[in-house]
Parts: structure tokens; sequence; C-alpha cells
């Protein structure tokens, strides 16, 4: 057995990277205990790992955060992106996570919404820009939030695949997909921080800690080489990885 600030570290290095790629990070989190007979580190755990992915996101567009506080064009947008994901979150977040978070879910959601990701980056325009986004297309960008509230969906891979629908070029696409996921992310760390009810135990301090640290770190780097990445590269290579890993998920049961 890894001992747990081992098991923190690889956990922190998985949340940073699948958060901000489209191939789901729940799906991999869940995934990784399964197969290595890991015990669950708990919830405190776990807000842990999105509160480090926060970070990362907010270190790399630092510059358009700070445009988000002064209520521009871009704050309106965010916001609007970030009301159905709330409303959804809010109603039925709980009820999706007791009887969706199992493998044959996670599995055909990682085939489907990897098929429809790459369908989306083959027909996309690519010529338009964050600023061109009007009010219900900004609302659009929030459903897709919202259906990634489904393990396997993947928030990135979700709001990605709208973007691109709606004509953003890949890297614009990229950034609105960061920006909209801080509040939703911030919100929902919030609301599951004061659902805890108790503190963090006293054995789970420093691989929590390190867990963050990680997060944070592989994030900012991952958000990084998406956006170099994007500028010259399709999607094509994730809803292979996907399929493939929804397909091998279904033949192991």
């Amino acid at each position: 057995m890894w001992p747990l600030w081992a098991q923190a570290l690889v956990l922190g290095l998985i949340q940073g990277v699948t958060e901000f790629l489209p191939i789901s990070s729940s799906a991999h989190l869940i995934l990784l205990p399964k197969w290595t007979g890991w015990p669950h580190l708990g919830r405190h755990f776990d807000i842990a790992l999105h509160l480090g992915t926060l970070l990362a996101i907010w270190a790399y567009f630092e510059e358009d955060v700070k445009r988000l506080f002064r209520w521009g064009r871009l704050t309106w947008q965010v916001a609007l992106a970030s009301l159905p994901p709330a409303v959804v979150g809010l109603l039925c977040g709980d009820w999706l996570e007791k009887h969706l978070n199992n493998v044959p879910c996670i599995a055909l959601c990682l085939g489907v919404f990897g098929l429809l990701l790459g369908w989306a980056d083959r027909r996309a325009r690519l010529r338009r820009e964050v600023q061109d986004l009007r009010s219900w297309e900004a609302l659009a960008l929030g459903f897709a939030q919202a259906v990634a509230l489904i393990p396997g969906v993947s928030r990135c891979g979700a709001t990605l695949t709208v973007a691109l629908l709606l004509g953003l070029t890949r890297r614009e696409a990229a950034r609105i997909t960061f920006l909209t996921a801080l509040p939703v992310t911030a919100g929902a760390l919030l609301l599951k921080t004061l659902k805890l009810g108790s503190p963090l135990p006293q054995d789970l301090w420093t691989p929590t800690l390190l867990g963050i640290a990680t997060a944070a770190l592989s994030g900012w780097l991952c958000i990084g080489w998406l956006v170099r990445y994007l500028k010259n590269h399709g999607l094509g290579g994730f809803v292979v990885y996907r399929v493939a890993l929804g397909l091998l998920l279904f033949a192991l049961g």
C-alpha cells in the first residue's frame, strides 16, 4: 500500500491534468481507487483538489480574472454561463453524484460525448473570439457545464464542444472554457465546504496540502500546454482516448 502522501501526489497530478483536458477528471479520480484498491481520502481531500485547480485557472488567466472584477462584457458572459450549472448543481447535484457515479455511466459518457467533441471539432468554423459571443450563446456554454455534472462527460470537453459549434477558434474556446469554470468551481467549493460539518482530520493535513499544491502546479502547466497545442492542432487525439477508455471500461465490466 502506498503511503498517504504518495497517493495524494498521484491524485493531485491526475486532478490537475485531467481537469483541464477534455477527458473527464471525475472518471479518472473515480476509477483509480477502484483499480488500485486505495482508500478514499474523504470529501475534504476531494474538495481540496478542486481548490488546487481553481488556483491554477486564477494564476494562468490573471489578467482576465482582473477584468472579471471590473464588470464588463466578459463578466456578463461568464456570469450568464455560470447560471445553468449553479441551478442544476443545487437542485440535483447530489442525485447525479449518487446515481450516475458508476463505471457503466462513466464509460458511456466518455464515448458518446467524446464523439460529439470530435464532430464539433471537424465542423468548427474557427473564426470568432470570446468578445463576439451573444447572451444566449453564453447561456449555451452554461448548459454545457450543467451537463458536465454527470461523471464522465468532462466540463472542459462539453464546454469546448459548444464553444466550437458557436464558431470560436480553438484557442478562444479553451479560454472561455476555463474562465467559465472559475465561478462554477468556486461556488461548488463553497457549497461543499459548508456541507462538510467537520474539520479536516489531523492525519490528512499533509496529504491534503500536497494534493492542493500538485493539482495547482500540474493544472497551471496543463492549461498552458493545451492553449499552445490548440493553436495548431485539433482535438482528434482526445476523442480517440475517450472512446478507447470507454470501450476498455465496458470490456472490464
